[in-house]
Order: structure tokens, then sequence, then C-alpha cells
């Protein structure tokens, strides 16, 4: 675990000292490669995240996204579980547990349907469909039986890694897309 985090703390740096509009500039083409992609096109249940800090930002594939009608989720955190709520609109979030922006969901039920993609941050990535995330676990929870679910990694270059330590109950990617275009991974 102590190598892990020392993992996590390195790529965070790298990808923490990206300047503002460079992230920006980056994460439009990380955009753009997504909405021409063909399965994204095809796709109607999207899960997606809400970039926070300097995560890759899919805030255009997300607003394309409700406003050609696809179904939008987005994760809600409750203790260690992890639930995806529909949208429709992006006002219907608001900052969370680890000031992440959340779905508001309150009484609400949870969309058990499975995504045609789900797209998953983290702190790294390798070519393996390896993939390092904060620490906590909820991503590899949600998707331990993930079924037909096609998971997408989104990173910038600077967070892919040759080979990540992974663990039993690591989810792969299928797929991981950076500035420099979608890569069908050796999952």
């Amino acid at each position: 675990m102590k190598e892990k985090n020392k993992i996590r703390s390195e790529y965070r740096t790298k990808r923490d000292a990206m300047p503002d509009a460079l992230v920006r500039q980056l994460s439009d083409t990380i955009a753009q490669y997504l909405l021409d992609w063909e399965l994204y096109q095809n796709a109607q249940r999207v899960f997606f995240y809400y970039p926070l800090g300097k995560e890759v930002s899919l805030l255009p594939v997300i607003q394309e996204a409700l406003r050609a009608g696809r179904h939008c989720a987005f994760p809600k955190t409750f203790g260690d579980k992890m639930a995806f709520y529909e949208i429709s609109d992006l006002r219907e979030l608001k900052e969370g547990r680890f000031h992440v922006m959340e779905p508001q969901a309150e009484g609400d039920k949870p969309d058990l349907r499975e995504p045609d993609l789900c797209f998953v941050p983290g702190l790294a990535f390798d070519l393996a469909g390896g993939r390092l995330g904060y620490g906590k676990g909820y991503y590899d929870r949600y998707f331990a039986h993930k079924g037909a679910a096609v998971l997408v990694g989104c990173a910038f270059s600077c967070q892919i890694a040759d080979r990540l330590m992974a663990d039993a109950w690591d989810i792969r990617m299928d797929y991981l897309v950076s500035e420099q275009g979608i890569i069908t991974l050796e999952t």
C-alpha cells in the first residue's frame, strides 16, 4: 500500500504541475477524440464523472450527450459505496464528498442498468488496462462484476505509466483516452 501511495503522489504531482491553460487545451483535444469516436456516437447510456481539479474535463462531451438525449449518469458516494444516478441537466449536480460534484439524488433510486460506456478518472493508467485511482476503491467495487460495461480511462499522457502494480480486485480499463488519441488496451 505504501508503494501505491508513493506512485499516486508522483502522478498527482505531475498532473497538478500542468498549467491550467494546458489542462483546458488537452481536455478539449481529448473531448474531440471522444465526440468523433464511433463507440461513443453509438452509446445511449453513458456514465460520466465531473472533473475535479486538474482531471481531464469531459464537459464538452457531457453537454453534447445531454443535448442529444443520451442517458447520462454520474457517481455519488455513500460511506464506502458508490452508485450512479441519471441526470438531465448539469445543474442537478452539487458539491458532495471529497468536493466532487455529485447528483443531488435525494430519495432517487440509482441507475442500475449497465452503461454502454463509462468514463473513469484516475491518477495513473498503464497500457495493460491498469488504473491507479485515489485509493478508496469506489470504481473497483462498483465494477467488480461489470458485465458488458466498457470502461474508458481518461488521462493526460503524463499520467500513463509503463506498468502499474495491480491487485486482484483492481478493475481493468478497456480503452484509454489521452491527448494522443484512443488506445484499445491489452486487458
